[in-house]
C-alpha cells in the first residue's frame, strides 16, 4: 500500500482518474487479496476518494481460489474459517448466510486433522496392513500431549535448551521417541509401529504450518500463534464468496486487474507512486483430497497431471494392498509455490525468527514513532504481518484494516477540515 498527497491531476499519471478534491491523499493498494480489499474498503468508507487497487492477476482474491465443478465448489486455497468468536471472516460469512448449509462434516471443533474420520485417523503400513485403532489412539494422545508442551515455551516463557535446536520438529521427535522407548507396557513390535508414525504426524504438522519441514519452525515462537475460540467452518458455496462480499463495497473502477507492480519508488522527502512498470460425498461426490508440503510440493508442481496421477495411484495401491484402485479421472491441484506472485501458501515463524520480526515486516516506510513527523509512504499488510494470526484469512483481513487505520489517523485533520 502506498500513499502520497496530491493537489491536482497529471495527464501522464497512469493512476490519474479524473478530478480530485484539493489535498486529497492518493492511495495505491497493491494486491486484491483479503488484506488489500479490506484496506481499500475501509479507506473508501472513511471518505478517501482517490484509491486504486492494482492486482497482478486476472482475478481478485489472492490466495483464495474456489473452483466450481458441476454443482460443487472445491478450494485450491483458503478453506477453513478458523474459529468463530470475534472472527471477522466468520461474522461476515454468518451475516450473509454462507454457513447455513455447512454440515457437521464441514465443521470441526478443536485442532483440524487432515487425515482423520470421526476424530480417529486411519493408518496403513506400506505393506497394506492397517495399524490397530488402539495403537493409533495411544500414539495420538502421546503426540498431542507433547504438542501442548511445544506451546508452553512462548506462553510461559520457558527457556529452550540447546538439544532442541529451538526447533518444533527436533523437540517433538525426541520427546515422543523417548516416551515410546521408555514405555514398559508396549511390545517391541508396537514400539516400532509408533516410532514409524512419528514422521507422518510431523509431516502433517508441517503441512499445517506450511513449512518445508517442521524442523524449520521456531519452538520459542510456536505458541505465539493464537487460535480464535469456536468451531472451524467450511463455506459450501466457496470461500470466494467472502472475497466477493468484501469487494461489493468497492466501486468497480477502483480495482484494476492484470497490473503487476515491479517496483515502488519512495524516499524520505516525497513519494512518487508509479503504475505497473513494463519491467460431504453427497456434496463432493467421490473425491480424494490430500495435502503436499515442503520440497515435495515443489516437485509435484513441476510434474504434469499424468505423472501425479500415476504416482498417487501407485502409492494408494501399495498402502491399501489393493492393486485394482483405478487412476483418477481428473486432477485438480494448486501451484502456489511456483506462482510468481505468491511463491508459497502462507507464513510461519522460522527457527531464528520471532514475533518481533513479524512486527518489523508490518512497519511502514519511513518509520518513526510519530506518524505526524514524517508522512508514511509505503505500508505493509497481509497475513504474514499479523503477529498473532499469521497464516489465516482473518489475520489477512485484520492486517488490511490495521494499515487503513494508520492512514485514516494520519489524514484525520484533513478530513475534519472538510472540502
Amino acid at each position: 500500500m502506498q500513499s502520497c498527497e496530491s493537489s491536482g491531476d497529471s495527464a501522464d499519471d497512469p493512476l490519474s482518474r479524473g478530478l480530485r478534491r484539493r489535498g486529497q491523499p492518493r492511495v495505491v493498494v497493491i494486491g486484491a487479496g483479503l488484506a488489500g480489499l479490506a484496506a481499500a474498503r475501509a479507506l473508501l468508507e472513511q471518505g478517501f476518494t482517490d484509491v486504486t487497487v492494482l492486482e497482478a492477476s486476472s482475478h481478485i482474491g489472492g490466495r483464495v481460489q474456489s473452483v466450481r465443478l458441476g454443482d460443487t465448489t472445491f478450494e485450491l486455497g483458503a478453506t477453513w474459517i478458523h474459529g468463530s468468536h470475534g472472527n471477522p471472516i466468520y461474522q461476515l460469512a454468518e451475516a450473509n448466510g454462507l454457513l447455513e448449509e455447512t454440515t457437521d462434516g464441514e465443521r470441526s471443533v478443536g485442532r483440524i486433522s487432515l487425515y482423520s474420520k470421526n476424530g480417529v485417523a486411519c493408518y496403513l503400513t506400506n505393506r497394506g496392513c492397517r495399524i490397530p485403532k488402539d495403537v493409533v489412539e495411544e500414539f495420538s494422545d502421546l503426540y498431542n500431549e507433547v504438542y501442548n508442551m511445544t506451546q508452553e515455551f512462548f506462553r510461559h516463557g520457558k527457556p529452550v535448551n540447546a538439544e532442541s535446536q529451538n526447533s518444533v520438529g527436533v523437540f517433538t521427535r525426541e520427546k515422543v521417541r523417548n516416551r515410546i522407548r521408555d514405555d514398559p507396557d508396549d511390545t517391541e513390535a508396537t514400539k516400532r509401529l509408533k516410532l514409524a508414525m512419528i514422521q507422518q504426524y510431523l509431516k502433517v504438522e508441517s503441512c499445517e504450518s506450511s513449512s518445508h519441514s517442521i524442523d524449520e519452525v521456531s519452538l520459542s515462537a510456536f505458541g505465539e500463534w493464537t487460535e480464535i475460540p469456536g468451531a472451524h467452518h467450511i463455506i459450501p458455496s466457496g470461500f470466494m464468496r467472502v472475497v466477493e462480499l468484501l469487494a461489493e463495497g468497492i466501486p468497480p473502477h477502483v480495482i484494476q486487474l492484470g497490473k503487476p507492480v515491479r517496483c515502488i519508488h519512495w524516499d524520505q522527502a516525497s513519494a512518487h507512486p508509479r503504475g505497473p512498470e513494463i519491467e460431504p460425498r453427497e456434496r463432493y461426490g467421490h473425491v480424494l483430497s490430500g495435502w503436499i508440503c515442503g520440497e515435495e510440493a515443489l516437485v509435484m508442481e513441476r510434474c504434469d497431471d499424468e505423472a501425479v496421477a500415476e504416482i498417487c495411484t501407485e502409492m494408494l495401491r501399495q498402502f491399501t494392498g489393493n492393486p485394482n484402485i483405478p487412476k483418477p479421472r481428473r486432477i485438480l491441484r494448486s501451484a502456489w509455490g511456483s506462482n510468481p506472485y505468491f511463491r508459497g501458501s502462507y507464513s510461519y515463524t522460522q527457527v531464528g525468527s520471532s514475533g518481533a520480526d513479524v512486527e518489523k515486516l508490518a512497519k511502514p516506510l519511513p518509520y518513526t514513532e510519530s506518524s505526524k513527523t514524517a508522512p508514511m509512504q509505503v505500508l505493509f499488510s497481509g497475513e504474514a504481518t499479523h503477529r498473532k494470526y499469521y497464516s489465516t484469512t482473518h489475520g489477512a483481513l485484520l492486517s488490511g484494516q490495521r494499515e487503513a487505520a494508520r492512514l485514516i489517523e494520519m489524514y484525520r485533520d484533513l478530513f475534519q477540515q472538510g472540502p
